[in-house]
């Protein structure tokens, strides 16, 4: 029986303009020089090289100069607004036949094929609708000391958020107003706590909470079937999220 594969949406929208793309001297993050090629074009690449992956869209911005830089043959869509969900729902729309959506962000300078099919492998295995990446913090720091990453710690250990996610069709089109309110209050502590509920926000702020509780908590609130992965592969949660986190990359490579 063949394998089962998946579609994959690279999520280059947005305004672009952030920390890194300023440092990096370009108009958006995805056009961040690594290793003297444009960092989404690396993400493009790693894509290409999966097994599990059969299909690719970089979704941009209206007039974004992202598509100027991928390689020749990549199809490249257009979010219509500036959001996650605009990109995500992009990326859906290009892939009109399928049922299910690999998200990746355009940021990730040292991902492989490899790490991508084992993501991928392991979130078809669980057959949730949902399904989020995240690699162990000492993961991160074996690779590169010192370099800054948020980390949320747990009863169970500490981690950092991946940001490859693995969606289903159904769930996303179901629950967009949902997903909407979740995203908008993520910085808020007020809405957080609203949507999260006080005593579970205590419960993690004193580390009494497991990957297992938030995983069902994440069932609870998004009424969909939730799956968390846990990847060995540190590239996935390697990001270009500060200005400084360019020469950490390139150092990686040069070893």
């Amino acid at each position: 029986m063949a394998e089962k594969t998946v579609a994959a949406a690279v999520l280059a929208g947005g305004r672009g303009s952030d920390p890194v793309a300023r440092a990096a001297g370009v108009a958006h993050k995805a056009l961040a020089q690594v290793g003297g090629q444009p960092v989404v074009t690396r993400v493009v690449a790693a894509l290409r090289q999966a097994r599990l992956v059969d299909d690719l869209v970089v979704v941009t911005a209206h007039g974004s100069p992202v598509g100027e830089v991928l390689p020749p043959g990549t199809p490249s869509g257009v979010a219509e607004g500036n959001t996650l969900l605009d990109s995500t729902e992009a990326g859906f729309a290009y892939h009109g036949a399928r049922d299910q959506l690999l998200v990746v962000t355009c940021d990730l300078p040292l991902l492989t094929g490899e790490a991508v099919d084992h993501f991928v492998a392991a979130a078809l295995n669980t057959g949730a609708e949902l399904c989020y990446s995240m690699v162990e913090a000492k993961e991160l720091a074996n690779i590169h000391p010192g370099v800054g990453r948020l980390v949320v710690h747990l009863k169970d250990g500490d981690y950092c958020g991946g940001n490859a996610v693995l969606i289903g069709r159904g769930f996303f089109e179901r629950e967009g107003a949902r997903i909407n309110r979740a995203f908008a209050g993520r910085k808020s502590g007020v809405q957080l706590a609203a949507m999260l509920g006080v005593g579970f926000i205590v419960r993690f702020l004193r580390r009494r909470l497991t990957v297992d509780d938030i995983v069902q908590r994440g069932r609870e609130l998004l009424h969909c079937e939730v799956a968390a992965i846990c990847s060995p592969y540190p590239e996935v949660a390697f990001d270009l999220d500060r200005p400084e986190h360019i020469a950490a990359a390139e150092a990686l490579m040069g070893r």
